[in-house]
C-alpha cells in the first residue's frame, strides 16, 4: 500500500529499473529484462494511480501484481 507522498521514491525506483533494463538489454540478459519489465509495469500502474488520485489526504494504492 502506498500514498502520493511516496511518489518521489516510486519515480526514483522507476528510473533505477529503467537503467537496469537498459544495461541488461545491452548484455543480452533477456530474463533480467523480462523480470524488470514486469516490475516496471507494476510501478507504472502505481505511479499513474497516485498521480490521478484527487482524494483529500490521498487514498492508498495496493499493487495486485
Amino acid at each position: 500500500m502506498t500514498t502520493p507522498e511516496f511518489l518521489p521514491q516510486h519515480r526514483q525506483q522507476r528510473q533505477q529499473l529503467l537503467q537496469i533494463v537498459s544495461a541488461a538489454e545491452a548484455r543480452g540478459q533477456l530474463r533480467v529484462v523480462e523480470m524488470n519489465q514486469q516490475a516496471l509495469g507494476s510501478l507504472d500502474r502505481i505511479i499513474t494511480a497516485l498521480e490521478e488520485d484527487e482524494a483529500p489526504g490521498g487514498a492508498e494504492v495496493t499493487d495486485a501484481g
